[in-house]
């Protein structure tokens, strides 16, 4: 039932706060990786009965149902407020612009099978019935642009131009939320941006030995166009000209608190792995404490869904590490929870 914007804030934050409580975040977190089997997993995560499925497919199912969970609270919370501030529905597009990555790969690929697209209706902005003509399923939406099937060397372009777009949705809703919280939660998606950016410069210098241009131009807007975005790729820029070996330069980088170590005596490079983890869990940390800050904004939710969205990414680890017998320690390690509780 959608209330004014006061009353579903109150409400909201009320309903938010129990469901944090229960969640498997910060702490919680390591029950995940307690459990031995995928059953166990589903019966901490779950009180739905126990699927009778193959093992694997219980893996795919358990990770299903718990997004398909994620999305359903949240668009129960998002219903309260009669007109949902951008910064709420923002969050949300982004299952709108994952799913037309998917339509277009599978097109891509020529199978004709429709991927398994994340339902976030009455909010979603493309026209999924229309399926598989991608002109008509994103006709009058702010993807009208993408209006055909990707070739196979084109996918990789389209597909950093709709990350961009959505980061720029995403910054705009920031600049217009509400006045008392907009400082906090623009400094907050400013850090998670900027961090993203140097991550995937770092990557194509690593992992695919890009000389200096070509990493600049795959790290700029596609067509510079947003309300100040281009901040972003500025530091990821900066960075292209040191060494990935060279610590004395990156020790003075503004973000080094989330760099690997360094021992002295012992040869170094920047590992780009470490610095997700480390930042991961910081902007977890941060966005729980912005939580109770501003109880009666919409900033609330706004945290609600990192930290819930953080929450399916630790199920998703414990699932994978159970399939793939994977040690609990390294499948902790890469959602950014560094220690395992032997307690």
């Amino acid at each position: 039932m959608a209330m004014d914007k006061s009353a579903a804030a109150s409400y909201v934050y009320a309903k938010a706060s129990g469901m944090l409580a229960k969640s498997f975040v910060g702490p919680r977190a390591v029950r995940l990786f307690e459990v031995k089997t995928l059953a166990e997993l589903w019966s901490l995560v779950f009180t739905d009965p126990l699927p009778v499925v193959p093992e694997m497919v219980l893996a795919r199912e358990l990770e299903r149902t718990a997004r398909d969970r994620f999305i359903s609270q949240y668009l129960k919370l998002v219903t309260c407020y009669a007109k949902p501030a951008d910064i709420l529905l923002s969050q949300l597009h982004h299952y709108d612009y994952e799913n037309i990555k998917a339509v277009g790969a599978a097109l891509c690929q020529g199978d004709g099978k429709r991927p398994d697209l994340v339902d976030i209706s009455p909010f979603n902005f493309l026209k999924y019935r229309a399926w598989p003509d991608v002109s008509a399923m994103t006709a009058g939406s702010p993807l009208s642009w993408y209006d055909r099937a990707p070739g196979l060397f084109e996918q990789r372009d389209m597909d950093y131009r709709l990350d961009w777009q959505y980061l720029n949705e995403s910054w705009r809703a920031a600049l217009h939320c509400d006045p008392a919280c907009r400082d906090d939660v623009k400094a907050l998606l400013f850090e998670r941006f900027v961090i993203e950016e140097v991550l995937w410069a770092l990557r194509l210098r690593k992992y695919y030995d890009m000389p200096r241009d070509v990493v600049v131009s795959l790290i700029r807007s596609p067509g510079g166009e947003g309300e100040g975005t281009e901040v972003f790729s500025q530091e990821a820029e900066k960075t292209l000209d040191w060494a990935l070996d060279d610590w004395e330069s990156w020790r003075k980088w503004k973000y080094s608190k989330f760099l690997n170590p360094h021992e002295e005596g012992v040869v170094w490079q920047i590992d780009p792995r470490w610095i997700q983890n480390a930042f991961k869990g910081d902007y977890v940390r941060k966005t729980y404490s912005l939580f109770h800050r501003y109880p009666f904004t919409e900033c609330p939710l706004f945290c609600w869904y990192i930290i819930k969205r953080n929450e399916l990414d630790n199920i998703r680890a414990a699932s994978e590490s159970l399939r793939l017998s994977i040690p609990a320690a390294q499948a902790m390690q890469t959602v950014g929870i560094q220690e395992v509780n032997n307690g």
